[in-house]
Formats: structure tokens, C-alpha cells, sequence
């Protein structure tokens, strides 16, 4: 797949979410072709917003690097801007979950097990989204300090 592909197809993904009832609990943007940044929050804590930056090699081919921006300075190597969630490990700046490239780089098994393989099929921007909103509104449990 080329890369003018693969940005095509994001951008249609990414304007696809934004039709969504979804999108009305994100701020969305895409600062770069292969690149999506969502201000997300637990629908328990609305007040505190997380960025999280999503970056593709190949989309919808590979799963995204998953990593949160500090929301003053941008930076992606802070734990602080890293929420508390069952997977995430704020310490090592990374993520141990099936549907981000740093999980399925830690646990390579992964790729081989249909359960846990990525999955490349409809609008997997969507389905990263949801399935990020979704851990942060069950198992939200603060900021990392």
C-alpha cells in the first residue's frame, strides 16, 4: 500500500467520525497526513481532558502508536499527561493493549491470534476511538503523578 493511500484513507475515516454521535465528546483533529489527536475525557471526570495522539505507518494496515500529548507543551514524553487505565503505563510511555502498535510490538503473539490480531476492517480510526473512550469512561482512575 503507498503512502498517498493510506492517507486517503484516513482522511476518509477521519471525516467519517466526524459524522458520528460520537465525535460530539471528542475535540478531532489531524495536524498531519497519517496523524489523529482526540481531547477525550471519563464521562465521570469530565473536566479533566487527556490528548491522545494517534500516528499510523499504514492505515488501516497497522494499528496506531498510541501516545498522550502534554496538553501545554505538546510534548509526548511526559507520564503526567499519561491517564491511569488497566494497559497504559504511563512509565514506560506506552500502552499494553491490542489496538496500538506499541501493545502489539510488547506482545507479538498477538498478531498471530485472531482474538487479539488488528483489525484492519471498516473504520478502524472509529473503532480505536471507541474502544479509547470506552476504557477511560470503565476503568478511568486519574492522572498519572
Amino acid at each position: 500500500m503507498t503512502a498517498e493511500f493510506s492517507k486517503l484513507n484516513l482522511r476518509d475515516d477521519f471525516d467519517d467520525v466526524l459524522g458520528t454521535a460520537d465525535a460530539k465528546r471528542w475535540q478531532l483533529s489531524m495536524p498531519t497526513d497519517l496523524e489523529v489527536v482526540v481531547s477525550l475525557s471519563s464521562a465521570a471526570v469530565p473536566a479533566e481532558a487527556f490528548e491522545a495522539r494517534l500516528l499510523w505507518n499504514r492505515y488501516p494496515d497497522e494499528a496506531p502508536s498510541l501516545k498522550f500529548r502534554d496538553r501545554g507543551t505538546g510534548r509526548l514524553d511526559m507520564p503526567q499527561a499519561w491517564p491511569l487505565i488497566r494497559g497504559f503505563r504511563p512509565q514506560s510511555l506506552d500502552a499494553c493493549v491490542n489496538w496500538c502498535k506499541e501493545g502489539l510490538a510488547i506482545h507479538p503473539e498477538w498478531r498471530a491470534d485472531p482474538r487479539f490480531a488488528w483489525d484492519k476492517s471498516h473504520n478502524p480510526l472509529l473503532r480505536v476511538l471507541r474502544t479509547l473512550q470506552d476504557e477511560f469512561d470503565n476503568f478511568y482512575l486519574g492522572r498519572f503523578k
